[in-house]
């Protein structure tokens, strides 16, 4: 008996505080929620079941407003405010705004591009020269910068590769050689601009070393462009031991004609005239130079010529008088080439 006296009791109470919570939920607007006023009518409590207080007439003014003395409640007598310890731990996470986080990124964006702005453009070349290596001779210069290494390669007087017989020696630590053993590459990089040293390199059969003036740029110098060597070919002045039994003649080949080299580096002379060609010789370039042809292929020529001089690629310059006819030797078979006179 007793126990249906409390559920009756239990079920009345509920029932009266959910009439009353139905209530107050549809004394205003049907669609405002909880908390929130529709500026006119009864605002809506922002607690489930608590009691309306009822407006005055002189709450609201003649259009239904309400008046300053009645405002409805704002968030912050709403929403929870922060502890201090969140606040301490925020200010710790975020202590800049957002926008003043992606102006000081741009600034260092900024910097970043100012710090690795060089005042000197750096102008890559390739291109062969000649070792001298008489009593005497002046050191061949290799020319090289920050972040622009130079690939050094070393052949005989035929074109030949000749391999390096030991490691390279480095006489300044800001100028940093490597090589690939059993090959005849190396490379030399500086770790700093404006600097210079001197290297020692090892060919293998070759009884005198040879040494190398390595310089990052001109610390005396006002020139806004460098030039840098990023791959040079080395070219040692008789024959090496890979050199091949067909090979030109020691006469013939013009190792210290600096208008072969010029020619051989794809940069003629301005005096020199580009002639047009025809035939199944790809890759090759014909110049006029007087009453002389130079011919720039990677192809062995079979016709008498004067003088030649070879790169490290393979690539041959030839030297011969003004003929309408060349023949080739092309992946082993012959070919012509007819080059158009002027």
């Amino acid at each position: 008996m007793k126990t249906h006296i409390a559920l009756a009791l239990w079920l009345a109470t509920g029932s009266c505080a959910w009439a009353a919570e139905n209530d107050v939920t549809h004394a205003g607007d049907s669609k405002a929620p909880v908390g929130w006023s529709t500026g006119a009518g009864t605002p809506v409590s922002a607690v489930r079941g608590a009691p309306v207080q009822p407006q005055s007439a002189a709450s609201t003014n003649g259009n239904g407003q309400m008046a300053a003395d009645s405002a409805p409640p704002s968030l912050n007598d709403v929403l929870p405010q922060h502890s201090p310890l969140f606040e301490q731990a925020q200010e710790r996470v975020s202590p800049v705004t957002a926008k003043e986080a992606r102006d000081l990124l741009l600034q260092q964006q900024d910097m970043d591009r100012a710090l690795s702005t060089s005042t000197i453009a750096v102008i890559p070349k390739i291109s062969a020269l000649t070792v001298d290596l008489s009593p005497g001779a002046s050191l061949p210069l290799v020319r090289t910068a920050v972040n622009y290494p130079s690939s050094l390669t070393f052949i005989d007087s035929t074109g030949a590769p000749w391999k390096l017989g030991a490691a390279p020696i480095s006489g300044n630590p800001e100028i940093t050689v490597m090589w690939v053993p059993n090959s005849p590459v190396m490379v030399i990089s500086a770790s700093r601009s404006f600097v210079s040293g001197n290297v020692t390199v090892y060919l293998d059969g070759l009884p005198v070393p040879i040494m190398l003036n390595v310089t990052s740029g001109e610390p005396d110098s006002k020139a806004t462009t460098w030039t840098v060597d990023s791959r040079l070919d080395m070219r040692m002045p008789r024959r090496g031991p890979a050199a091949l039994a067909g090979a030109a003649p020691e006469s013939r080949i013009g190792l210290h004609d600096s208008i072969l080299q010029t020619f051989l580096d794809g940069i003629p002379p301005k005096e020199a005239k580009r002639l047009k060609t025809t035939g199944n010789v790809p890759e090759t370039t014909v110049w006029q130079l007087g009453d002389d042809l130079y011919i720039r292929s990677p192809s062995e020529i079979r016709d008498e010529f004067e003088a030649t001089l070879s790169s490290a690629d393979g690539t041959h310059l030839w030297k011969l008088p003004v003929t309408p006819y060349v023949t080739f030797s092309v992946m082993g078979r012959t070919s012509a080439l007819n080059v158009s006179l002027e």
